[in-house]
Formats: structure tokens, C-alpha cells, sequence
């Protein structure tokens, strides 16, 4: 059997794994009582997979993205449950981001810890472990500790839903201005608004996700606006000082940010959604299947294609080859194939839709049979 065959699985074969995760989805939406979020995002995230799953050459890789994402989302969903806390003030939200920040970067440290060679002594394997948890605590701190505090100024006062989508006006007019036309910086500008305020009026995990988006991505933009802002300072004054501090940002975004914008992301959803409550435990999984899925077309496309992907390996494309991806050329892939992509969205659509409906059925009988 080549290579090729072995990347790819029959129909009958994706019918069934898509089924599997529809229940295994609604089931545990079922338990935290939260079945509609888990039958609308299991659908819309098997739609995602089922119009990938058409137009790539290898689906293997694509189904093992999906399960390493939200086994990674349910683990990671599942211990910020049971640390409980909530997010109502401004300290309690600092905290609530610091710890979660903290634990996520020393897990993210230790999978990419820095690897010993071959003969070393035990102190140095043991001192290059610590060293790794210890940096990734730090940086995961430093995100969970913006994310954190905006969270809680969001939720302190009335008006903090109108501050969430002046936040999200800047991060979408920064996105924009990657394109570097004016028309594309409105648009963010307009569209991140728009976006954040409606998942604030709507509330639980779809506020989470969206607030943990922004702020995640806030969070490497503000260090690099305040280093630029501090020279900006010294050299030539206030004036200076806030155009560097404006135009910072953007120009790391045309530098090409992702390396910096994906981990702060990924730690600043988690934070968003464990602030949701029990809706965070199917929005994470749901969350971080999407991000597997299109790490897998990333590594199709890139032409690094791999018989699996794990936990580690997805934490790796993530953290270590964020530089390198290639962005644009993801959703080229839907384009090419339009018809194809559409059917495969709207089977994946369809069926993750009855199969998360049919887990959180029979979990709910179970649940009241015993």
C-alpha cells in the first residue's frame, strides 16, 4: 500500500469518524447542559472538516488535526472547570487570566522543551526541563495577564461591552491594515466592532471565544506598541511617542505577525472561554479542533505532510513553525474546488448536526436512568 493510500480514508470510513465526534461532541454538551452550543458548533466546526475533507489529497492528517485539537481543548476546557473562579471585576479577572496564563504556558514549555543531547548529565536534562516551564509560564503569563484584565474591565461596568468593540475595532483595523489600503483598515475597523459587540449582547461561550480572540491578539500588539512608544519617547518626545505607538503594530503585522499572534491567540481563548463557565467546555474542543484542522491543510499545502498529528506536534506548528505557514493559500484551497468544498461542508454540516443531537439524547437518558 503507498504512502498516499494510507493518508487517505474511504467515504465510509470519514461518515463514521464524523458521527463519532458529533456524539462525543453532544455528549459532553449534554452533561454540562449546554446542548444547543454543542449541536450548532459541532455542526458548523464539521463543516469546516467536511469541506477540507473533499478538496485535500490526504484526509488522515486532516481527521488527526481535528481529534489532537479537541482532545487538547477538552483536557485543557475540563481543568480550568474544576479551578473554577469567575470573571466580575477587574482583579478577579487579572487573576483568573494570570493563573490560567500560567499553567498553559508551562504546558506549552514543557511539550517544546529544549531537548538535551545525547550523554548529558541529569541535572542538565532536569535543568533544560525547568528552564522550558519556566520561560513558557512566563510568556503564557504575561498574555493570560492582559487578557485577563481587559476580561474583567469588560464585565466590571454596563458599559463595558461598548469598550470590548472599541477593542475590537482595533484589532480588526490592525488586521485590515495588513493589506495596506485604507479601504481594508475601515472594513476591520467596521467588521471587529461589529463582530465583538454582537458576541457581547449574545454572552456565554460565543462572548468568551470572540473576547478571548481579541484580547489574545491584543496582547502582542500592545508590548510592541509600548516598546515603540517608550524610544518613541526618548528619542523625539510625546509626539513621537504615540505615532510609534500607533503605527507599530501594523508594521509587525506586515512583518508577518503570525509567529506572535498565534500563540497569544490560542492562550487568550482558552482564558475567554474557561470565563464562559460550563459553555467553555464544549467551545474550547470545538475551538481547538478547528485550529487542528487547519494546521493539518497547512502542512498539505506546505507540503510537510505526516502520517498523524498529536498534541505536541500541533503545539509545535503552532509555537515553532508559526513563521513559515502558508495563510493565504488555506482558503485558496476552498476556492479552487468551490462546488466540491460545499457539498462537503453541508455533509458535514448535516451530519454533525444529528450526531451531536443524538449524543446529548442518549447522555440525557442515561444521565436521568441513573
Amino acid at each position: 500500500m503507498s504512502s498516499d493510500l494510507k493518508l487517505r480514508r474511504p467515504v465510509w470510513f470519514v461518515m463514521l469518524f464524523m458521527v463519532a465526534i458529533g456524539m462525543g461532541l453532544g455528549m459532553v454538551g449534554g452533561i454540562v447542559e449546554r446542548t444547543a452550543v454543542a449541536v450548532v458548533g459541532t455542526a458548523l466546526m464539521l463543516a469546516v472538516f467536511g469541506a477540507y475533507e473533499r478538496v485535500l489529497k490526504h484526509n488522515y492528517v486532516l481527521m488527526s488535526g481535528l481529534l489532537a485539537g479537541s482532545f487538547i481543548g477538552l483536557v485543557v476546557g475540563g481543568f480550568g472547570y474544576l479551578l473554577g473562579g469567575n470573571v466580575s471585576t477587574l482583579l478577579d479577572g487579572t487573576l483568573f487570566g494570570l493563573l490560567r496564563g500560567i499553567i498553559v504556558g508551562g504546558v506549552v514549555g514543557g511539550l517544546t522543551r529544549a531537548q538535551p543531547d545525547e550523554g548529558d548529565p541529569w541535572h542538565t536534562v532536569l535543568f533544560l526541563l525547568i528552564g522550558s516551564l519556566f520561560i513558557g509560564a512566563v510568556l503564557g503569563a504575561s498574555v493570560g495577564l492582559i487578557s485577563g484584565f481587559i476580561l474583567g474591565l469588560v464585565r466590571w461596568h454596563s458599559w463595558g461591552i461598548w469598550v470590548s468593540a472599541l477593542l475590537g475595532a482595533v484589532v480588526g483595523g490592525y488586521l485590515g491594515s495588513y493589506f495596506q489600503q485604507k479601504t481594508f483598515l475601515w472594513v476591520g475597523l467596521v467588521v471587529g466592532g461589529a463582530i465583538t459587540l454582537f458576541s457581547s449582547f449574545v454572552g456565554g461561550a460565543v462572548a468568551g471565544v470572540m473576547l478571548g480572540l481579541v484580547t489574545g491578539a491584543l496582547a502582542p500588539m500592545l508590548l510592541v506598541a509600548l516598546i515603540s512608544a517608550v524610544g518613541g519617547l526618548s528619542s523625539r518626545g510625546v509626539k513621537a511617542m504615540v505615532i510609534e505607538a500607533a503605527e507599530a503594530p501594523a508594521e509587525m503585522l506586515r512583518q508577518g505577525a503570525f509567529p506572535f499572534l498565534a500563540p497569544a491567540v490560542s492562550v487568550g481563548i482558552i482564558v475567554g472561554t474557561a470565563a464562559s463557565g460550563a459553555s467553555g467546555l464544549i467551545a474550547l474542543p470545538l475551538c481547538l479542533a478547528v485550529l487542528g484542522i487547519l494546521l493539518a491543510v497547512f502542512s498539505e499545502v506546505d507540503g510537510r505532510i505526516a502520517s498523524n498529528l498529536n498534541a505536541r506536534t500541533l503545539v509545535e506548528m503552532v509555537i515553532l513553525g508559526a513563521d513559515d505557514l502558508p495563510i493565504m493559500a488555506v482558503p485558496q484551497k476552498l476556492v479552487v474546488d468551490s462546488r466540491t468544498a460545499v457539498l462537503g461542508a453541508l455533509s458535514g454540516l448535516i451530519v454533525g448536526g444529528i450526531g451531536a443531537a443524538i449524543g446529548a439524547w442518549l447522555i440525557q437518558q442515561l444521565l436521568a436512568f441513573m
